[in-house]
C-alpha cells in the first residue's frame, strides 16, 4: 500500500526542504555509483497519520546522472516491522514519490504492480527513468520500530553510458574463494526459479564457514520462501534478496550496480564472493539473449589468465563449479546493468570505491 497521499508530520530537521538547497552528496567519475546513507545524519524523520514512522533522504548526486535505481534496505526480523520504499529524482524539480514495494520478514511483502508515467516507470524492484535525472531521493515508510533499519543504500546507473571495462586488476588473477555448492535443480518446485535464492544461500553459506556463524547457513527452500514476491510472482526480487541477507544479526546486505569487470576484480579479489545477474543464453555463449533468460550466478574468483570461476546454481551439483570465458561473462552481466548482489559481515573491511558500500 502507497502512502503517497497521507500528510506527513515532520519533526525538528536543520535542512530545509526544498531539495534545491539541500546538500547533495556528489559521487566519482563512473556511470555507476551506490551511495550508502548514514541513518542518523542523511535523513529527516516524521510520522503520517496513522503514526507510521516517514524517513526521508537527503539527494544523491551521481557525477555522471542517473535515469535507472535500486534501492536496498536491511532491517532486524526480530520485530513486527513493514516498510514500503519509494524513490524520486530531483532534476531542478522534486518529483512525485515512485513506490518500489512493500517488505516485512514474514508479514506483507510484495513489489507493486507495474507502474508508467510521462517521466519513468516502475519494473518490479526498478524505477527506470525517460531521461536522465541529476539526483535521487529516497523515502521509507515503516510500520514498527524504526531503529531496526539498520542499512540503506541506492544504486544508481546511466544506461546511456555504459561502456567497456577499465584495465583489468590483475592482483586478483589467480584467486578463488571456497564458496560452497550449492543447486537448485535439487529441488523440484525451484528447478527453473531459484537461481536467486540459491546463490545468495551460497553467499550466506560461504560467510557462515568463514565466521562460524551457523545460523547464517540456512537451506536454499527457506531462503526461496523468505524472498518470495508475490507481486512479481518469484524469487528474483534484488531487493527482497538483500533485505534477508542483511536481517540475519551481524549480516549485511545490498544491491550495487558495477561500473566493470575491474570493480568485481577489486571486491572478489578482496576475498568478497558476490552473485551477479546475467543473461544466462549470453552466459553460454549465445549471440543474443532469450526472453526471460535473467539468470543469477555466484562469482568466486579469476583463474591466471583473468577468466571468472562462477558456481552456476543452474546445473546439477557436479557441474555447479565451472569457468566462463571474460568476453562471454561481461557480454551476459552487462545485459543486467552489471548488477550484483553485495552479502558481508558487519565489520568486515571492504574495498573503497564508488560501487561499494
Amino acid at each position: 500500500m502507497s502512502w503517497n497521499l497521507w500528510p506527513v508530520r515532520w519533526g525538528n530537521w536543520a535542512r530545509a526542504l526544498a531539495a534545491a538547497v539541500l546538500p547533495l552528496t556528489v559521487s566519482a567519475a563512473g556511470v555507476a555509483s551506490l551511495k550508502r546513507f548514514d541513518l542518523a545524519r542523511d535523513f529527516r524523520s516524521g510520522t503520517n497519520l496513522l503514526g507510521d514512522a516517514v524517513l526521508e533522504s537527503v539527494p544523491f548526486l551521481p557525477a555522471a546522472g542517473w535515469d535507472e535505481l535500486v534501492v536496498s534496505w536491511n532491517a532486524g526480523t526480530n520485530l513486527a516491522l513493514t516498510i514500503e520504499a519509494q524513490a524520486g529524482y530531483t532534476n531542478g524539480v522534486v518529483s512525485r514519490w515512485y513506490s518500489l514495494g512493500t517488505w516485512s520478514a514474514d508479514g506483507p511483502r510484495s513489489s507493486p504492480a507495474a507502474f508508467k508515467d510521462d517521466d519513468g516507470v516502475v519494473d518490479t524492484d526498478v524505477l527506470r527513468l525517460a531521461r536522465p535525472a541529476a539526483g535521487a531521493r529516497v523515502r521509507f515508510t515503516l510500520n514498527g520500530p524504526r531503529s531496526s533499519l539498520k542499512l540503506v543504500t541506492l544504486a544508481c546507473v546511466n544506461r546511456q553510458a555504459v561502456g567497456p571495462s577499465r584495465t583489468p586488476d590483475r592482483q586478483a588473477w589467480g584467486k578463488v574463494l571456497e564458496v560452497p555448492v550449492r543447486s537448485q535443480a535439487e529441488f523440484p518446485e525451484g528447478v527453473n526459479k531459484w537461481c536467486s535464492p540459491t546463490s545468495t544461500s551460497m553467499l550466506m553459506e560461504f560467510w557462515a564457514k568463514e565466521s562460524g556463524r551457523a545460523d547464517w547457513n540456512l537451506p536454499v527452500p527457506y531462503v526461496a520462501a523468505a524472498v518470495f514476491d508475490p507481486g512479481w510472482g518469484g524469487t528474483g526480487n534484488w531487493p527482497f534478496n538483500a533485505a534477508f541477507a542483511g536481517s540475519r544479526p551481524g549480516m549485511l546486505s545490498c544491491v550495487s550496480r558495477f561500473n566493470d569487470l575491474t570493480d568485481l576484480e577489486r571486491w572478489v579479489g578482496s576475498g568478497l564472493p558476490v552473485a551477479a545477474s546475467v543473461s544466462y543464453a549470453l552466459l553460454k555463449g549465445g549471440a543474443q539473449p532469450t526472453r526471460g533468460d535473467g539468470h543469477l550466478v555466484v562469482v568466486r574468483g579469476f583463474t591466471s589468465q583473468g577468466e571468472v570461476a562462477i558456481n552456476d546454481p543452474g546445473v546439477r551439483r557436479s557441474r555447479v563449479q565451472r569457468t566462463v570465458p571474460r568476453a562471454d561473462f561481461e557480454r551476459a552481466w552487462t545485459h543486467s546493468l552489471r548488477t550484483v548482489y553485495l552479502v558481508w559481515p558487519e565489520g568486515r573491511l571492504t574495498p573503497a570505491g564508488d560501487c561499494f558500500p
